[in-house]
C-alpha cells in the first residue's frame, strides 16, 4: 500500500530537491534504496504525469546544459548524456549524478511507484501544489512510499506485493539485485512463477522489451 510520510523526517533527501527546480516531474524508484544505505547515488529517474511535462523538463535541462546557445541561459549546470525512446538524460557537472527524464509511463508519483515490481523501488519524491482551508494555494514537498519499504530495505528482500504486468523484465530484474544481496521471499518466488508459466513465447519477448526503462 502506498502512504505519504512527512519529508522534514528525512534529511537524508535534502540534496534531492535540487534536481525538482524547474520542472513537474517526481523522483522515483531506486535511488532511494541507495541513499538510505548509506549508498553513492549515481542516477535519478525522474517521472511526469503527462507527455507535455515531460517535453517542458527536456526544455528546461536543455537550456541549462552545457553548449546550450541562446544569449539568455543560466550558467551551465548539466552535460547532455544519453538519450533513447524512453529516456533523455543529463549529467550534474557538479555532483556527478546522471538525471533520467523518463517517458515510459506517466502518471502522479503515487501512480506510477505503484506500478513498481519491488516494495523497495517503490518510493517518491516531488513537489505538490496543495490548497488550505481558505483556499491558498502553495507547493510542498511530498514524499509517497510503500507501507513495506523500509521493512523490506533493511531485510534485504525483493518482495512483489502487486499485479506483474512484465513478468520477464521483472525476472531479470530479480536476478540483478540477488547479486546485491536482494532475495525474494517464498510468496514472491511462486507469484513470478506462475506468472511465467502463464506466458507464451511472444508475450516472454514482449515482457521482456515492454519492461525496460520503467523504473
Amino acid at each position: 500500500m502506498i502512504i505519504e510520510k512527512q519529508f522534514e523526517d528525512f534529511f537524508a533527501l535534502n540534496w534531492l530537491t535540487e534536481f525538482l527546480v524547474g520542472h513537474k516531474g517526481a523522483i522515483c524508484g531506486g535511488c532511494f534504496k541507495n541513499i538510505f544505505n548509506g549508498e553513492k547515488v549515481k542516477d535519478i529517474d525522474v517521472f511526469f504525469r503527462s507527455e507535455a511535462d515531460w517535453e517542458h523538463a527536456v526544455r528546461y535541462f536543455d537550456t541549462m546544459t552545457k553548449g546550450y546557445d541562446f544569449d539568455d541561459k543560466e550558467e551551465e549546470e548539466y552535460y547532455f548524456y544519453y538519450e533513447n525512446d524512453n529516456v533523455k538524460a543529463y549529467k550534474h557537472i557538479q555532483t556527478g549524478v546522471v538525471v533520467e527524464l523518463c517517458r515510459k509511463i506517466f502518471g502522479s508519483a503515487r501512480e506510477i511507484i505503484d506500478s513498481f515490481d519491488f516494495t523497495i523501488t517503490k518510493f517518491a519524491l516531488c513537489k505538490e501544489e496543495v490548497a488550505d482551508e481558505e483556499g491558498e494555494t502553495r507547493i510542498e514537498t511530498k514524499i509517497y512510499c510503500d507501507d513495506k519499504f523500509f521493512e523490506h530495505l533493511h531485510l534485504k528482500r525483493t518482495v512483489i506485493d502487486n499485479k506483474i504486468p512484465f513478468p520477464m523484465g521483472t525476472f531479470e530484474r530479480m536476478l540483478r539485485y540477488a547479486k546485491y544481496g536482494y532475495y525474494p521471499c517464498r510468496e514472491t518466488k511462486m507469484k513470478l512463477i506462475n506468472a511465467i508459466r502463464e506466458m507464451d513465447e511472444s508475450e516472454v519477448e514482449l515482457s521482456e522489451n515492454l519492461y525496460n526503462g520503467a523504473d
